[in-house]
């Protein structure tokens, strides 16, 4: 059986899987992210990693590895071009090439919301779809365009950094170094934020199951944030005109309880439809489209 290593490395966690040419994945291996340790440990971590499931593999044969990775990536060599200080040292970090040294298979490495967006795309909400963006809103707010098979990249791995579009000039600080970017209003830590604004002991799981039991304050609360993320969906819509938004990360978990609100907000603030789809692979999706690109840039 031909199978794929994939990995995800985020500032929290590092996992990874075999996937079969099918996307079939076996049950992921995690291990802490030494971030704060620097570059040299989060790459010996990688590497345990991937040796833990080259063993797992027995006599399958392992046709190549895909990475998915915080910050922007140069897919011509698989390198860090710029990451946040949630992964001190990170930038510059060339994982292909450290990689290729210690194992004999081709590496390819992506963006992790590009390589959630070849997921999507591969097997998810986004698959047949001739152009989407994937919105993930987790701890920021991500971005990755698909077009005509494809995930766009960029000329410096930056193509959607719609999370730092910026929407209030008088906004807070971002990690980014600006002010009033999207993901102070939207991201999963705004809305935390947000929550325990309206009560400090509220997490914003607990505010959205009260928005959902009709609590006054949290519906405020709610409302507000939902007209903050339709005015910043509305942008993307005009900006890229995508034939759908697929939205993803930790806050889409929430989907169905302020979707019909959102919509509704959407159509109410914009003349033109805006298509929405809620992202169907969840945590799987870095890992499986980690190797989606492996696969498509190891043939081409």
């Amino acid at each position: 059986m031909k199978r794929w290593i994939g990995l995800d490395i985020g500032g929290t966690e590092i996992k990874g899987a075999l996937v079969d040419t099918d996307g079939n994945m076996t049950e992921p291996l995690a291990v802490t992210t030494p971030a704060l340790e620097g570059r040299d440990r989060i790459m010996e971590a990688a590497v345990g990693l991937i040796r833990s499931l080259e063993q797992q593999a027995g006599e399958s044969e392992i046709c190549g590895i895909g990475i998915g990775t915080a910050g922007r990536v140069d897919r011509s060599t698989g390198s860090i071009v710029y990451a946040t200080d949630n992964m001190p040292g990170w930038t510059g970090t060339e994982i292909k090439k450290e990689i290729e040294k210690q194992f004999p298979y081709p590496v390819s490495v992506e963006n992790d919301v590009n390589a959630a967006a070849w997921g999507e795309a591969w097997l998810g909400s986004g698959e047949g779809v001739h152009s989407f963006m994937l919105v993930a809103l987790g701890t920021g707010i991500g971005g990755a365009f698909f077009y005509e098979g494809s995930v766009l990249p960029g000329i410096r791995g930056g193509f959607a950094e719609i999370g730092h579009l910026i929407v209030d000039k008088d906004g807070v600080a971002c990690t980014c170094g600006q002010y009033g970017c999207w993901e102070t209003q939207c991201s999963g830590t705004a809305l935390s934020r947000i929550a325990k604004s309206v009560n400090p002991e509220w997490s914003s799981r607990y505010l959205v199951q009260a928005y959902e039991e009709g609590n006054k304050e949290a519906t405020d609360a709610m409302n507000e944030y939902l007209s903050d993320l339709a005015r910043g969906l509305i942008s993307v819509q005009q900006a890229y005109d995508p034939e759908v938004i697929i939205l993803g990360g930790g806050v889409s978990d929430g989907y169905q309880k302020w979707s019909k609100a959102l919509n509704e907000k959407l159509q109410e603030l914009c003349v033109l439809p805006v298509r929405l789809a809620k992202a169907e692979l969840g945590n799987r999706a870095g890992i499986i489209g980690a190797v989606k690109w492996a696969m498509t840039d190891q043939t081409t």
